[in-house]
């Protein structure tokens, strides 16, 4: 009987050591600061994409990390294009300022090898401004404060240590200016930062 009880305890006392080590683990990867940058395109649609063609985003957020897989972003973007000059326009310059949060859950895959493959999807709410000047006597400005958008891509990142990854996203942004839908596809890399010292989620 001794016996018998000296082995439940052993048996319990490893489960309580290794929930212990479980939850410290979870507990100390809740947080993960992000920021990236890279290009976006318009294709859609063609009045847009007539003027604007390419340019770039610049990325800033906090990830929380609910489980190894899966995780809610928080992230502020801030892009721009560049004017592509048209003979049919007379444009002499022309710009295009969005300014945005989006909230996105993040899906990840092979959580245990360094390189995790992921999926991405959410809204935005974003504030738009564009601008043209019409061979520099004109300059015509129009505003959206609260344009609605749909954000959602893939991706994968690499674990240099237990603190930092490195990561490459690309996907498709869709935002709402005044009742016209720009569609835009972007890739990004990356950085992740843990804010804890922590062991592998």
């Amino acid at each position: 009987m001794e016996n018998f009880k000296s082995r439940i305890f052993i048996v319990l006392s490893i489960f309580l050591l290794f929930g212990i080590e479980n939850a410290s683990a979870q507990f100390e990867q809740k947080l993960t600061l992000q920021a990236s940058g890279g290009f976006v395109g318009a294709f859609s649609p063609d009045p847009f994409t007539d003027i604007f063609e390419i340019g770039f985003s610049l990325d800033a957020g906090t990830q929380y990390n609910f489980s190894r897989s899966v995780s809610m972003v928080v992230m502020a973007k801030y892009a721009t294009y560049f004017h592509s000059p048209d003979e049919e326009f007379s444009l002499e310059s022309a710009k295009f300022n969005l300014l945005g949060i989006s909230l996105c859950p993040k899906f990840r895959f092979f959580t245990r090898s360094k390189v995790n493959p992921y999926v991405f999807g959410g809204a935005s709410i974003n504030y738009i401004n564009i601008s043209f000047s019409l061979d520099g006597t004109e300059t015509r400005k129009k505003t959206e404060p609260t344009s609605i958008g749909f954000i959602g891509g893939l991706g994968f990142d690499f674990r240099i240590n237990d603190n930092i990854a490195v990561f490459w996203q690309g996907g498709v942004n869709r935002v709402d200016f005044d009742v016209v839908w720009i569609d835009s596809f972007y890739q990004q890399l990356g950085i992740n930062i843990n804010m804890f010292k922590a062991k592998s989620l």
